[in-house]
Parts: structure tokens; C-alpha cells; sequence
């Protein structure tokens, strides 16, 4: 199993799209988190076979849920336009921006599948469960009281419902495939910006019992846990989202954009979830942006990042042989 960790922490800017880099690089993609100041990349197994991935598995928050919140109850629902209006066959999916996300780009670009479900869509055919689903919901984090106004999974429960999904994959394959299955799949996690905006920044809950090092610790904690989880044993690759985003809104022209302050649904400065809406049109061209809404990268970015991943993140693994679970975690920005 391979599992990617991105890791993001917040910096207070005037620009908009900075304030959504803020937010994003706390939580962003295979384990955005904000917990260390550096991005790191944990691959167990010392299989010294060619490493393919048969299946991929997310877990976090809104930067790879693929539509998980459609089917619970929460006001955190990105399943409605504009959302979706760039995806394939232009239909609002849940996913929080107006196309992919990197899960799906990384699954396309290993060959895994085109794109991932997630896992409470109702009827998952047996193929869609075998080469991998996303856990993860909009609004999640690693610490339980993040989610509990929402609604939303946390990351916890998220673990729980992995569980029943090696029952079912069993159910279909039996135990030893199954077991085969997980054991090579590559794992993304990417949380960690809700917990910081939500318990500590906004509502300052946690700053109750923590400074920032001592929350830090405590998610670093929960994300440990997690791990031990699904991927004991593990190798650590370091890596950085921080930089390509903060590249892109610095030198746009290298990546045609053309918007980097504000977003394109709306007026760009405060739609985000239920505010960007059938009521707030978008812009002509949304790859022209850096950012969705004002906290969500588009999928213009997102592909942007999901190159780098590959470039950066993936041959490490794929020619390091020596490891069957990954664990990226990227880039930490440090809290002001």
C-alpha cells in the first residue's frame, strides 16, 4: 500500500487567492495536513518487485472528496451548479471545484481508472470497489470536534468505513486477493486545514487547551494513529505542495493563468460551498483561474499539481521499489 500525505498550514495575506492558499495548504490532497513543516511521503513493504498499483484509496477533506457528502445529511454539499460544470458531461459530482481533482488525474495517469467514486455511492459496481474508492468528506479533519457542527466524516469514522470496504472487496474476491489489493494500492490522504480553521482560528475551541505547536502535535498524533492503521512499518519520502501553488498565483503566465486574486465563481472574493450557487455564474474560462471559489483551487491547478506529484513524488516511489504502502505528506506552511 502506498499512501500519499499532503501537508498545509495557513499564512494571512490581502489577496484572495492567498487567503484560499491558506486554507487549501493546510488541507490539500494524498495528506495535506498541517502538521509538520515539511511534506513527507511513508511507503512500507520491502517488496523488490516493480510496484503497481491495482487500486487507489482517499481519505481527507474537500480536496478529494468525489462526492461522499451527497449522501449524508450537511449543509456541505458541492453536488449542485456551478459545481461539476467543466467534469465529464458537465454534471455537479460533489466534487468542490469545476472538474477533477488530483485523485482523479493520479488514477487516470497510473491507469488505474479515469475517475474515483466515492465510497456511499449507492450500487459501486464490483470494479469501481476493486480499483479503489474515496473515503474522504468535505469539512473533515483529523480531530473528531472538527466535524461535529457539519456533520460531515471526520477522518476517524472515514477509517472505519475502509474497514467495511475490505469486506466487501472480500466479499468479491476473497480474503487473499483482497488482502493483495490493499496490501498494493495507493493511499491518499489530505486534511488538516479544517482542523485549524475551524478549532483554532475561527472558533477558537482548541486554543482552550493548545498553543499552535501543541494542536499541531495533537493532529500529528490522530494522524499517526491513522496511519498505523493502514500502513505499519512505513519508509518516509519527502515532498512540497506549498511552492507549485504558491509558483502558480507568482508567475500565472508559466501555467496560462490569467486570475489569481480571486476565484471564478461569483465575484471570486467570498463564494464557497452553498454560496456559490446557480445565483453567483461563473467565469467564461475557469482555467484561466487559479482558484474554483474562494478556497478551492481549479481543476486547472489541481492538474498543474497532480503533474508535479508525478514528476516529484511518484518516481521516488516507483523506483525505490521497496516499499507497498505510500504515505505523501506535502507541504506545511507555517502559521502567522
Amino acid at each position: 500500500m502506498y499512501i500519499f500525505l499532503t501537508l498545509r498550514q495557513y499564512k494571512y495575506t490581502t489577496y484572495i487567492s492567498l487567503e484560499a492558499v491558506k486554507m487549501f495548504a493546510t488541507s490539500f490532497f494524498f495528506i495535506l495536513t498541517i502538521i509538520s513543516k515539511t511534506c513527507i511521503i511513508i511507503a512500507s513493504s520491502t517488496d523488490t518487485s516493480s510496484p503497481k498499483f491495482p487500486a487507489i484509496l482517499i481519505f481527507g477533506d474537500s480536496t478529494v472528496d468525489t462526492g461522499n457528502n451527497n449522501y449524508i445529511k450537511t449543509l456541505f454539499k458541492g453536488n449542485y451548479y456551478p459545481y461539476g460544470k467543466d467534469f465529464p458531461g458537465h454534471v455537479p459530482t460533489g466534487r468542490f471545484s469545476n472538474g477533477k481533482l488530483v485523485p482523479d488525474f493520479i488514477a487516470s495517469t497510473l491507469k488505474i481508472k479515469d475517475i474515483v467514486p466515492p465510497f456511499l455511492k449507492p450500487n459501486l459496481s464490483d470494479e469501481e470497489l476493486l480499483t479503489g474508492v474515496s473515503f474522504a468528506s468535505a469539512g473533515s479533519g483529523y480531530d473528531d470536534l472538527t466535524t461535529v457542527a457539519s456533520g460531515v466524516i471526520p477522518v476517524s469514522k472515514q477509517i472505519e468505513y475502509f474497514k467495511k470496504y475490505i469486506e466487501r472487496i472480500q466479499g468479491i474476491v476473497g480474503e487473499k486477493e483482497a488482502k493483495n489489493i490493499v496490501k498494493r494500492a495507493l493511499v491518499l490522504i489530505s486534511a488538516g486545514t479544517n482542523d485549524l480553521v475551524i478549532n483554532f482560528y475561527d472558533t477558537p475551541t482548541r486554543r482552550l487547551e493548545f498553543d499552535i505547536n501543541g494542536y499541531q502535535d495533537f493532529l500529528q498524533k490522530n494522524l499517526k494513529k491513522y496511519i498505523e492503521v493502514l500502513l505499519p512499518g512505513s519508509k518516509l519520502v519527502y515532498a512540497d505542495i506549498y511552492d507549485p501553488l504558491i509558483d502558480m498565483i507568482k508567475h500565472p503566465q508559466k501555467y496560462g493563468f490569467v486570475e489569481t486574486k480571486r476565484g471564478c465563481c461569483g465575484t471570486g472574493l467570498v463564494e464557497a460551498g452553498p454560496f456559490c450557487n446557480s445565483l453567483t455564474p461563473p467565469c467564461n474560462d475557469a482555467s484561466q483561474y487559479v482558484f474554483w471559489d474562494t478556497v478551492h483551487p481549479s481543476e486547472a491547478a489541481y492538474q498543474f499539481l497532480s503533474i508535479y506529484l508525478e514528476k516529484e513524488v511518484l518516481p521516488k516511489l516507483l523506483y525505490n521499489n521497496q516499499s507497498h504502502s505510500l504515505i505523501h505528506s506535502i507541504g506545511k506552511m507555517n502559521a502567522h
